[in-house]
């Protein structure tokens, strides 16, 4: 029953463009004032004047802090384009983490396997 429910509205789907801050192009911009010690309010009036990037200060806090947040976070997609493919072998010489796991000794340690 594609997109239409039984009355013949349109449904809301998936798609389309994702969701940009128009406040992620001045990210920088804040970074910095705020690295001169500017409050939220002085930012917001600094925005509005000078980028003409009308914003309150509660909600130029609140998606600084969100930015900061998703920062810290890793990301699937930019994971996968940082990885290298491992050209190098480990030799048969060095020993492997399996193999230093169990050189380790402890008193508690019990044998699981039945």
């Amino acid at each position: 029953m594609d997109s239409e429910t039984k009355n013949g509205r349109q449904t809301n789907r998936g798609g389309g463009c994702a969701y940009r801050s128009r406040l992620e192009s001045f990210v920088e911009f804040i970074r910095e004032q705020r690295q001169q010690r500017r409050t939220w309010q002085e930012i917001a009036a600094r925005l509005r004047i000078e980028k003409g990037c009308s914003i309150t200060f509660q909600g130029l806090h609140q998606f600084y802090r969100r930015y900061l947040k998703r920062q810290a976070r890793p990301h699937w997609e930019s994971e996968a384009a940082m990885a290298q493919p491992a050209t190098v072998k480990p030799s048969a010489s060095a020993p492997t983490s399996a193999q230093a796991a169990k050189k380790t000794t402890n008193k508690y340690q019990f044998n699981l396997e039945i």
